[in-house]
């Protein structure tokens, strides 16, 4: 049994017992927050910390092979390894951006174990321009592999 799978439980009164949890908000209990977002959080954390030091393979290595990019500063949308790497050695080419996570929301879903954080993240590029700051939205989205919990989805754009 996976370890978020323990803390995740279903009522045992749901009346059909074919309906999956989500389907029926008057059969729906919500699942407690436990270490699966805890684990995930950390994902999102070790992410933007890979980001600030440059390290494309150790940010690459979080994503799921299938996990699909839709990235701050590109059109391109992206679901291979291939597709990630050029985006980010372009992210990273004129210096390593911080990233700082101003606010987040955590969701757990009810079916699949996918924990699903948004929120507005800041970079701030050492151009040789001078700096510049990004502020965007985010949605990771992670679920959780025998490598662990990686990234699914990364959905980020600039805030207006």
């Amino acid at each position: 049994m996976s370890f978020c799978s323990r803390f995740l439980h279903i009522r045992d009164d749901v009346e059909d017992k074919g309906q999956l949890l989500g389907h029926d908000p008057a059969k729906h209990t919500p699942r407690p927050d436990t270490g699966c977002t805890d684990v995930a959080r950390a994902t999102l954390i070790r992410w933007t910390e890979e980001v600030a030091a440059g390290r494309l393979d150790a940010i690459l290595q979080l994503y799921a092979p299938d996990a699909i990019l839709v990235p701050t500063l590109s059109n391109e949308i992206v679901d291979t390894e291939d597709g990630r790497r050029r985006y980010f050695e372009f992210f990273l080419s004129d210096g390593h951006p911080t990233c700082t996570v101003k606010s987040e929301q955590c969701r757990t879903g009810q079916k699949l174990g996918t924990i699903t954080i948004g929120g507005i993240y800041s970079f701030r590029f050492p151009r040789s321009t001078g700096e510049e700051i990004v502020p965007a939205r985010f949605l990771f989205t992670f679920e959780e592999f025998n490598a662990g919990w990686l990234i699914t989805g990364h959905h980020s754009s600039r805030c207006v």
